[in-house]
């Protein structure tokens, strides 16, 4: 596969010396390396020469004008003028709109299956262009290299709960906050954080440090004065040397638990505009921003859990989940299936619902389990599937019970191995020589959805299925749900 790197991950890539170490560096050295060692390629655009040539410091500037050529530089791109002008303007030659569009032309012409970004800027150009699953994170570009084509994945972290006295507020994932907020400031919140017994959602990395971690409070109203059973997320923060293994997401799972269990009516939090990943993140799980009249200088964030009929009426199922989930979904207006899971790859996506022991191997399982955002890959021959249907996943050979629910965000069918792995990217559950394989016996089925919640425990398993004329038989492909089924599932799991 080959991948496009923009300005922001050469740069640190290529250090002109030990002062312009960047942040990132050791995480674009490790894309760097696992690129090779997969046999992928990484390019340049020629336009990265106009990025560099803006350097002030004429030294580097010549050094890394020398080193693009360690590069494969992508010869004759296609122009950005070949960007649909109603979605991307035309930006004015050399400018820095100039450089990201030369970049999406390039993706968008399929000389490339990724690009790589830290530009958030760019990533919105993308999605608007369709091409957003295909534009990357450093950190998703690492996890997407080790889900496809590393041998020895890093493995899934817990969510642990703990009081925030019980937390080390000296380790480094506390940097950052104190240069925002001000260093005795914060510590000064921290402080009150432990006399008042606050708890925190923490996932912690194999030496014991933070990985990620989200402070909650429950409130009784929102920046903008707006009364309700609130929580507001203290602090909600990744290290950066996480940021590709979906830390973000998996710190968000419990916590929407927890809201749907406490029955709260909204959820919010604050964040400065420069901390645009932050601020995209939370738009794509329904947070929007709202006055915020405790803190001029900072964007207030928030999220309702409680809908009107009209909304739930006038919204289609993907905006309505979106909008007021992850924990709920629609059944106006979609269809349902049941679909079959083999016990391996249901312990990858699903690594929380592990309904009994059983005499499975244990396998390394992958960051794609952390997340809220998932995917799946088949040969079924289906073709009925459309966005915002609901899943039932069927967890077969030892359990065979229905164990959790999603809902559809965007399929495709292809016998393209390539085309099918930048379509499920960094959602991925298969390595890439499993998804060949796939594509080699028949058109491959992929479909990207979101996870609602699980159906247990007590799981709805196959005897009960059949009992109630729920399914005839064990499942052998991606099976539809009738009205009938669908009211009788809802009833048994609180749907």
């Amino acid at each position: 596969m080959n991948f496009l790197i923009d300005t922001n991950i050469f740069v640190p890539l290529e250090p002109a010396s030990k002062f312009d170490l960047e942040a990132n560096t050791a995480t674009a050295l490790n894309f760097h390396s696992l690129c090779s060692k997969s046999g992928n390629k990484l390019f340049v655009h020629p336009a990265v020469t106009v990025d560099i040539g803006k350097d002030k410091d004429d030294e580097r500037k010549a050094l890394r004008a020398t080193l693009v050529a360690r590069y494969n530089v992508l010869v004759s791109p296609p122009p950005p003028t070949i960007l649909d002008p109603s979605i991307v303007p035309q930006a004015e030659g050399n400018s820095n709109s100039w450089v990201d569009n030369c970049l999406l032309a390039a993706l968008q012409g399929d000389l490339v299956d990724y690009l790589v970004s830290e530009d958030i800027g760019i990533h919105k150009k993308a999605k608007l262009l369709g091409l957003g699953p295909r534009v990357l994170l450093l950190g998703d570009a690492v996890t997407l290299l080790q889900d496809l084509f590393d041998k020895t994945p890093p493995s899934h972290p817990i969510v642990s709960t703990q009081y925030v006295y019980e937390i080390d507020t000296n380790d480094p994932i506390f940097e950052s906050l104190r240069t925002d907020y001000g260093g005795v400031k914060f510590d000064q919140w921290l402080v009150k954080c432990k006399k008042e017994h606050r708890q925190a959602y923490v996932v912690r990395s194999p030496t014991g440090g933070l990985s990620g971690i989200l402070i909650w409070k429950p409130e009784d109203s929102l920046p903008n004065g707006y009364k309700g059973k609130v929580l507001k997320i203290c602090t909600f923060k990744v290290s950066g040397s996480h940021g590709g293994n979906r830390i973000g997401e998996l710190l968000l799972k419990p916590l929407f638990e927890f809201i749907e269990h406490n029955k709260y009516q909204f959820s919010y939090f604050t964040a400065f505009p420069k901390q645009d990943q932050l601020i995209a993140f939370a738009n794509d799980f329904g947070f929007f921003e709202i006055e915020n009249g405790d803190s001029p200088g900072e964007l207030a964030l928030c999220k309702r859990f409680e809908y009107s009929t009209e909304e739930a009426e006038n919204l289609t199922p993907l905006e309505f989940h979106i909008k007021f989930g992850p924990r709920i979904t629609s059944f106006k207006n979609n269809a349902s299936f049941v679909v079959p899971i083999k016990p391996e790859y249901h312990l990858t996506l699903f690594p929380e619902l592990r309904p009994i022991q059983t005499s499975i191997t244990p396998v390394p399982l992958k960051p794609c389990g952390n997340a809220i955002r998932k995917a799946y890959i088949c040969n079924a021959a289906t073709k009925k599937i459309c966005v915002g249907d609901n899943l039932f996943f069927y967890r077969s050979q030892d359990i065979s019970a229905i164990t959790c629910v999603g809902i559809v965000e965007d399929i495709i069918r292809s016998q393209d191995a390539s085309e099918i792995a930048r379509f499920v990217g960094k959602r991925t559950v298969y390595p890439f020589d499993e998804i060949v394989e796939m594509c080699n016996s028949n058109e491959a089925l992929a479909i990207l959805f979101r996870m609602v919640k699980a159906t247990g425990p007590p799981y709805i398993r196959l005897p009960t299925l059949k009992k109630n004329g729920i399914l005839k038989a064990q499942p052998q492909s991606i099976t539809e749900l009738s009205a009938t089924a669908i009211q009788w599932i809802r009833q048994h799991v609180e749907m």
